[in-house]
């Protein structure tokens, strides 16, 4: 008689269920790895989200701080407007102790700018740090910002803003009845009398944590 084998139903159900289980694993295996790299770029992004907000913290931060040197520098002048001798500055020959340079308070009495192809980071680092022209305060304690200004007034050279030879950027000139000064002869007013005024440029650079550097200018007239 031939003879017949038979395979138990049972066995054959169990190779599938193993087959069928291999699958499951893989497919989790490959989810698994997919919210592994998913959370990390969630992380990762989060993260540099955080850097950005407080690198412009820190530098919001820093403009403020720039408002003590400009404060500090507008009453510096204004003590020494006009004045011939005074207990911040050094005497100038012949003149107020605005005339010549007074690198001690980080002033100087002529224009310099930066070049064409020069930032003011540049500039600063080239000129006023070299000379040690800027005048550095104390590092606020609550910020830790440093600031630093260096006062300049809008002339050619040194000496009285007041000599012909020394161009100086002023303030318009008006007197009564006339149209001097960029008033307007058309508006049927009456244009005052006005005193001319001299300017001068305050820069100020604040260096404060996580490399920080911020640069405000302001400019007043006296």
């Amino acid at each position: 008689m031939p003879l017949t084998t038979t395979t138990p139903q049972g066995k054959g159900r169990r190779h599938a269920r193993a087959r069928q289980e291999g699958v499951v694993l893989m497919m989790a295996l490959i989810v698994l790895v997919a919210l592994t790299l998913a959370g990390l770029a969630l992380t990762r992004s989060v993260y540099t989200s955080n850097v950005i907000a407080g690198n412009l913290a820190f530098q919001q931060a820093a403009t403020h701080s720039a408002d003590t040197g400009i404060e500090t520098a507008v009453a510096w002048l204004e003590s020494n407007n006009g004045q011939a001798t005074s207990l911040t500055a050094l005497p100038c020959e012949g003149g107020s102790v605005l005339d010549c340079d007074q690198k001690e308070r980080g002033y100087r009495a002529i224009r310099e700018d930066p070049t064409a192809d020069q930032s003011w980071g540049n500039f600063w680092k080239d000129n006023i740090e070299k000379d040690n022209q800027a005048m550095d305060l104390p590092v606020d304690p609550k910020t830790g910002n440093q600031v630093s200004y260096v006062i300049q007034r809008m002339c050619t050279k040194s000496g009285s803003s007041q000599s012909l030879s020394n161009n100086c950027t002023t303030s318009p000139v008006d007197a009564a009845g006339t149209c001097a000064g960029g008033s307007s002869c058309l508006s049927g007013k009456e244009n005052l009398a006005a005193t001319s005024q001299v300017y001068f440029r305050i820069t100020v650079r604040v260096i404060g944590p996580r490399n920080t550097q911020s640069f405000v200018q302001s400019i007043v007239a006296l």
